[in-house]
């Protein structure tokens, strides 16, 4: 029964019930459950997922992918929205296409030396395998000249093979992105001067076994962290048993090679996002359950010298993650963007990346939270 009672604390947790009072408010921005809605009525309710936003401008913009699953395919796009109410309403302003042959997914923002809006997104074949081995993923660009509502076609930024994570800039004013490896076999750091035109640097992470992929970046001066997912063994791929591990790489300008003697346990941080407040230094990722049907949450985490601390859930179930963050003001509140499936239907993760999945928004506060918390692991 013992499975039974951590099951029925989850739920209650997806219902809000672990709430703290961080979590301001949390709502639908974007809906793909509603069975009511113009989709579900002609048979597809869509998939909503991959989410990233941007302060620029004066607005704020938030990016999504929409499909029918999230199994690679081409009928998938990004559609780009813009609030000027920290979310309260939502202009959306473009679609983007997948390519008639390919899939498109894990888009973000990040702006050029021109001080463009620019989205990166990657592209791949619709073939299914395990470790998206012989996907030919390819990393793209989109640019925006006006105001987000018109967007360049789609241009490669990388080698073939190669999948950007999340792009960062460093204080010299050059650009990053970690890339990982068709196959999830290693896990790369490509830079560039223009956002445009991009070279392959040190390698981060390559042990195959551990199967790295998706990393965020997180700089501190000439100080480079590197957060690597690892999704590791066969029987470790769901998240659902055996370990969950980060592991935690580190380098100093220029980023010619990277040390890797810390491993986060106990702790999978998928499609990660990280950001900093107060000196602190905060990510939203996916959360496993080891053992309990193969559930999943958005949770919110602290980095802290000795390990990691976990500060609590958003509303979240099923396929979920995927977050942006954006900052609303510098008073310690934020807006986060991430998807989840109807939270009313609590369902195993891999029974939900064929379901519907909505966009959702939090509205955050983290001058609440405890100034010395207690690491996880």
């Amino acid at each position: 029964m013992r499975w039974l009672v951590a099951l029925v604390a989850i739920f209650s947790a997806a219902c809000g019930d672990n709430e703290g009072r961080w979590l301001e408010r949390s709502r639908v921005t974007v809906n793909g459950t509603d069975q009511t809605n113009e989709e579900c009525r002609t048979g597809l309710c869509v998939h909503d997922e991959n989410t990233d936003l941007i302060k620029w401008g004066g607005h704020i913009y938030l990016v999504h992918r929409t499909a029918e699953s999230q199994v690679l395919g081409p009928n998938s796009s990004l559609r780009i929205s813009r609030t000027d109410d920290e979310g309260t309403t939502w202009t959306l302003l473009a679609i983007i296409p997948a390519p008639t042959d390919r899939d498109l997914r894990d888009p973000h923002f990040y702006l050029d030396d021109a001080g463009q809006l620019n989205i990166k997104a990657i592209t791949r074949l619709p073939h299914t395998s395990a470790r998206d081995s012989d996907v030919d993923s390819i990393s793209v660009r989109t640019f925006s000249s006006d105001d987000g509502r018109t967007w360049s076609d789609l241009a490669p930024i990388g080698p073939p093979t190669w999948s950007f994570w999340r792009i960062r800039g460093d204080t010299h004013g050059n650009l990053y992105s970690a890339a990982y490896e068709d196959g999830d076999k290693s896990v790369k750091l490509f830079s560039s001067e223009d956002g445009v035109t991009w070279t392959a640097g040190a390698m981060i992470y390559d042990v195959a076994e551990d199967t790295p992929l998706e990393t965020e970046l997180i700089f501190d001066g000439d100080h480079l962290t590197a957060l690597v997912r690892m999704d590791g063994l066969d029987n470790e791929l769901y998240g659902s048993q055996g370990r969950l591990r980060t592991k935690v790489c580190t380098s100093d300008y220029p980023f010619a090679s990277f040390t890797c003697a810390k491993e986060l346990t106990g702790v999978r941080l998928d499609g990660p996002v990280a950001f900093e407040w107060d000196h602190r230094t905060f990510v939203v990722a996916r959360k496993h359950f080891l053992e309990v049907a193969n559930r999943k949450r958005t949770a919110l985490y602290e980095l802290v010298d000795d390990g990691i601390v976990e500060h609590g859930e958003l509303p979240s179930t099923g396929d979920t993650a995927y977050a942006g963050v954006a900052a609303l003001g510098d008073d310690g509140r934020f807006l986060v963007s991430y998807y989840s499936s109807d939270i009313k239907i609590d369902g195993p993760w891999a029974r939900a990346l064929l379901g519907p999945t909505d966009i959702r928004q939090a509205t955050i506060d983290l001058r609440d939270l405890p100034a010395d918390p207690t690491p996880i692991n």
